[in-house]
């Protein structure tokens, strides 16, 4: 694998998919991040950075300059997300990188090695997403089908809209959602008890499909750049937000209390 990019972006990339932020823990929240681990693909002239735990998955894609294409190889590898941070803020502008044995960051005047991650913890969950997000993208597809789960909601909102929405809610501190969407609106909420809850309702530019309504946990709106997203919802089902170059799939809380 060998990509020429601009460093501070590369860095900002990688972060990205950290998720890094408030996560469900108990009664209230607290900072975490989704895996210490990100997983690099290069396919012609693209870069996809993907991540995942146990109940989420992660993915992005990027274009690379074109006036850098004839020095693109594909291939992948799994880096540390928090030392190639470090390693890369060591260095400004463009920068080759290049995994073979090691990961090796150099420009004309310096250069770093780093050791790669054999594997990543939750590769399966990450091909998993990877052949779906074939199935999202399809234009002649409205509502996907993730294993056993056909998606009966579609809501095309602002990312900004989501995120205002998503920091009011964050008041409860439990970094626990719920989206309940019927009669053609979608209510966003965080409850702790009955007394103690916060509710808004977030406006969508499109609707199409059922009423369906669905808790989950974790940092997710940061995750996407000022744009449009297409939520797709089933009752107690997954959650999955999709950008023109990002994707993210979060499981269903489940109150067991």
């Amino acid at each position: 694998m060998k990509i020429i990019i601009e460093a501070k972006e590369l860095s900002e990339l990688i972060e990205s998919v950290a998720l890094k932020g408030r996560y469900f823990d108990g009664g209230e929240s607290k900072n975490g991040m989704l895996s210490a681990h990100a997983y690099l693909v290069v396919n012609g002239n693209i870069l996809q950075i993907w991540n995942a735990d146990n109940t989420t998955i992660c993915g992005l894609k990027q274009d690379l300059e074109e006036s850098t294409h004839a020095d693109t190889e594909s291939g992948s590898a799994v880096v540390d997300i928090k030392k190639t941070v470090k390693y890369l803020k060591g260095f400004t502008g463009l920068v080759t990188i290049e995994a073979n044995d090691f990961l090796y960051i150099s420009n004309e005047s310096s250069n770093a090695t780093l050791p790669l991650v054999v594997e990543h913890s939750h590769q399966p969950m990450i091909d998993m997403l990877i052949e779906f997000e074939k199935t999202v993208r399809d234009v002649n597809v409205t509502f996907p089908t993730f294993r056993r789960t056909t998606f009966e909601t579609k809501l095309h909102v602002l990312s900004d809209v989501l995120t205002a929405a998503t920091k009011g809610c964050d008041v409860i501190n439990t970094a626990r959602y719920k989206f309940d969407y019927n009669n053609n609106i979608l209510k966003m909420s965080s409850i702790k008890t009955d007394l103690d809850k916060y509710e808004t309702t977030v406006i969508t530019l499109t609707r199409d499909g059922e009423p369906s309504t669905v808790e989950f946990t974790g940092f997710f709106h940061g995750f996407f750049d000022l744009t449009a997203v297409n939520i797709y919802l089933k009752d107690d089902s997954p959650v999955l937000f999709v950008s023109p170059n990002r994707i993210l799939l979060k499981a269903p809380y489940m109150d067991r209390s």
